[in-house]
């Protein structure tokens, strides 16, 4: 399934929808920065949390993106910035991650099966951004891991 949105640059202290193919709202994104974490819950659209994005600090300086379900971590995204090259280390069910992110261009691989693609534009909604999630049966898993890597390019707000 692709579904679209148009909130780019992500920010913390919004929500917005995600619509599908139809044009129909699919998800609703909600941004909440916290004292001692920031969080982004993904939320069907009748508002039942699916899962989150759980934004902490490392004792290195880095940002460690955690995504729950249920009330137990599943994977982490993590962005490291080593000798001035910044990247982003994937950790979830062998994903490996491929392309630009800064510019969302991107995919994501299971092995050497696409799982997810993330793109600029597509002919059919010019201007929004695209998640492609029809490569795999992950569509909430793949809409958590673009929410951590859109929140990674993001500026992360102070903690209060």
């Amino acid at each position: 399934m692709k579904l679209y949105f148009d909130k780019r640059p992500f920010s913390w202290d919004a929500s917005y929808p995600i619509y599908d193919e139809t044009g129909q709202e699919a998800y609703h994104i909600v941004g909440e920065p916290g004292k001692k974490e920031n969080i982004i819950s993904l939320q069907n659209r009748n508002g039942v949390e699916l899962g989150r994005v759980k934004c902490r600090k490392t004792f290195w300086g880095s940002w460690r993106f955690s995504l729950w379900y249920d009330s137990q971590q599943v994977a982490a995204v993590e962005k490291v910035n080593r000798h001035g090259v910044v990247r982003y280390e994937l950790r979830y069910n062998r994903w490996r991650l491929f392309g630009n992110v800064l510019a969302f261009e991107y995919d994501i691989y299971d092995g050497t099966y696409m799982v997810m693609h993330a793109g600029n534009e597509d002919s059919a909604y010019p201007g929004k951004y695209v998640l492609d999630t029809s490569y795999s049966n992950n569509e909430q898993a793949a809409l958590l891991v673009a929410l951590a890597m859109e929140a990674a390019n993001s500026t992360l707000p102070p903690r209060k």
